[in-house]
């Protein structure tokens, strides 16, 4: 049998008998029992208050489980009001509701308010016309209100409480106004820290005209807590209660807490310049972002993913020509022909040997298993034969059992989030178990060497700012880094957006990637322009010592390690390349698994192999001395015996994920027909 003091008994401490008692005679009003709405009334019922007026005329649907109490597979397409009725007698059958199964209106809305003792707003934020109701009527009928909104991974609470600021005080709206301008008002009111705004990662999602945003669970919690107290502080008249224009906002996921205080509210001065910058950003004509669907056909399923691999300058070397539904031909190609870092196409073989890997680890994720095969003569009509290109015959079939093992769906699940960081890096050692699992990764026929200690890390930033002397004193290098590095940001993709101030690339390198600060971004793009101005810069004012050291130098010393790939082998036939490929992809994944950043340092393998098989890629004899000079410090660092064995090299080390970086093509852009 139910029993009201032993069900509630564990408050008691932090609540006398006697407010207990007094919690149980209280009734409360929730209108909305979406998200925030149901989490308040389990909250509210499981601190042991007993009388409720709820509401809501929606029904459950799928896209509702990330947030809402009720929302179950058994409550799709059931009231909410019906369904969390039925959860509240669940907590205490004792419990008295009066539910609204049509929302609230002019109608109703004396009856919801009836004998409440408080009123906690769970509305949807675009409500604002039923907001504006039951506010009015609180204020009218000397209700207090409590509104918690779910922001990010955060709360930021308001109570309006009687004989202080009332919400129409507060939030100013104007008859005049569109709807979008009183919906910003509405947020910035709501939320004058803003602390929500520095990690909103997709802001197409934000969308004021169609009525929808993102929300997560973690905020609708917070919300319910917060609440929760508020409204318990307010019905036992003790502790501190901010009114309005006092308000607080905590934001978990930026660990920050801000007393918020607007004296007039939105007529604010502070409020007023925060509308202007608002209403620019959210208002502004934007360019519409068509999100791409994926594919109902398996093999775009998983090309949509495979497309994520890494390449030279995020070149893309890669095209799909569909056959049918199971079956694809990769057009590889290579960019020898421009990229002095690829004059024998082995930098874009490894890059192939990526993008077969992720083909492989996409198609056993989803149920399928992939014969990829090299087709050594290329009749394809794009290279009518020519040299530098390559195809692989991709057949999926249906795996009839599981066949991924949890390695390497962990490694599927990292493909679209692998990036590059290429600024400084935490130091901290890694462990003997990240070290195992990194090496683990790789397949039969490769081993790793590490370089961790001080010494080390030394001796590689002394060989990296060296080839940095390289790459960057010979006009061969100018053609490249002068094409494959974007100073503005180009259209997005839509799965990866970031915020207004971020910079991607879809086809190349965004200049904020580079790790570097403002000032030699700005440098860069300058003395980019032409081959004379960053000759005479390197030549006569030490124009490439400060990109070095910031670039290749101070890197290679703040890292956890850097490391060498080493096959047992040689490579030399375009299958190493490619099989090397598939296993820097899979060491570069796994440390995507264990955090850890990741840069690749590959100029001293590329200078080393052309030295050694008689490359010429450039006509400055400065530079031919240079990289000679480096080849010795490689095999020094390394050993003669392993340098050229060396298939990949880079550095890791502790930090979070860049917010500047390179994207993808959308897969409608990669397919090709004859």
């Amino acid at each position: 049998m139910f029993d009201y003091q032993s069900a509630f008994s564990r408050n008691i401490g932090w609540v006398t008998e006697a407010e207990q008692s007094l919690l149980k005679t209280k009734k409360v009003a929730i209108a909305g029992m979406g998200g925030v709405g149901a989490e308040h009334l389990v909250t509210l019922l499981r601190l042991g208050l007993t009388r409720f007026s709820i509401s809501d005329f929606d029904e459950y649907e799928v896209h509702n489980f990330n947030r809402q109490a009720g929302a179950y597979m058994s409550t799709v397409g059931k009231p909410k009001c019906e369904v969390m009725a039925d959860v509240a007698r669940d907590i205490n059958p004792d419990c008295e509701l009066t539910t609204f199964d049509d929302g609230i209106n002019e109608n109703n809305v004396d009856e919801f308010l009836d004998n409440v003792d408080i009123y906690v707003d769970s509305l949807d934020f675009f409500a604002l016309d039923a907001r504006k109701l039951l506010f009015g009527k609180c204020e009218e009928k000397g209700i207090p209100v409590v509104t918690a909104a779910p922001l990010g991974m955060g709360t930021a609470l308001l109570c309006f409480l009687p004989g202080h600021m009332s919400y129409e005080e507060y939030f100013r709206f104007n008859d005049a106004e569109t709807e979008e301008e009183q919906y910003i008002k509405f947020l910035i009111g709501l939320s004058p820290a803003m602390l929500q705004r520095s990690y909103l990662v997709d802001p197409t999602k934000a969308d004021f005209k169609a009525r929808k945003g993102p929300s997560t669970i973690m905020a609708v919690k917070l919300c319910a807590g917060a609440a929760a107290t508020f409204t318990l502080k307010i019905l036992l008249n003790r502790g501190n209660v901010p009114a309005a224009p006092h308000g607080l906002h905590f934001d978990a996921y930026t660990n920050k807490l801000r007393k918020t205080w607007r004296p007039n509210g939105n007529r604010n001065p502070i409020q007023k310049i925060a509308f202007k910058i608002a209403k620019k950003i959210v208002l502004k004509d934007k360019p519409p972002v068509v999100e791409e669907p994926l594919s109902e056909t398996p093999i775009e399923q998983v090309l949509h993913i495979a497309r994520w691999a890494p390449s030279g300058d995020n070149t893309q070397v890669w095209r799909f020509e569909i056959l049918d539904d199971n079956r694809c031909i990769v057009h590889g190609t290579d960019t020898s022909d421009w990229v002095v870092y690829d004059l024998q196409g082995n930098a874009s073989k490894l890059a192939l040997g990526c993008l077969i890997e992720n083909i492989d680890l996409a198609a056993s994720a989803l149920g399928f298993t992939a014969d990829i095969s090299f087709k050594k003569e290329d009749s394809s009509p794009a290279s009518d034969g020519e040299p530098g290109h390559y195809l692989f015959e991709v057949s999926l079939k249906e795996a009839h059992e599981q066949t991924q093992s949890t390695f390497d769906q962990k490694l599927y699940s990292y493909i679209p989030i692998r990036t590059v960081q290429r600024k400084p890096m935490g130091t901290a050692p890694l462990t003997p178990r990240e070290k195992a699992s990194l090496e683990e990764s790789l397949p039969p026929g490769f081993s790793v060497i590490w370089k961790e200690s001080k010494e080390e890390r030394l001796a590689m930033a002394k060989l990296l700012y060296g080839n940095g002397k390289t790459r960057l004193s010979m006009k061969e290098g100018f053609n490249v880094h002068s094409n494959i590095i974007e100073f503005t940001p180009r259209s997005e993709d839509a799965s990866t957006n970031k915020n207004e101030n971020d910079e991607i690339s879809q086809s190349k390198l965004p200049a904020k990637s580079l790790g570097v600060d403002p000032l030699t971004v700005a440098l860069t793009k300058w003395s980019l322009r032409s081959w004379p101005r960053l000759e005479f810069m390197g030549k006569y004012l030490g124009g490439t010592v400060v990109p070095r050291f910031l670039m290749d130098f101070v890197p290679a010393v703040k890292s956890s390690a850097l490391f060498a790939i080493v096959a047992d082998e040689e490579a030399v036939t375009d299958e190493d390349y490619f099989t090397a490929g598939r296993a820097v992809q899979r060491f570069w994944l796994q440390s995507a698994v264990l955090n850890l950043g990741f840069q690749p340092c590959q100029t001293p393998v590329i200078f080393s192999e052309y030295q050694r098989r008689g490359v010429k890629f450039t006509d400055n004899t400065d530079t031919i001395k240079n990289a000679q000079k480096m080849e010795a410090r490689f095999q020094q660092i390394f050993g003669a015996e392993n340098t050229s064995k060396i298939v990949f090299m880079g550095r890791l080390g502790r930090t979070e994920i860049p917010k500047y970086r390179s994207v993808r093509l959308p897969l409608s852009e990669l397919k090709i027909t004859k």
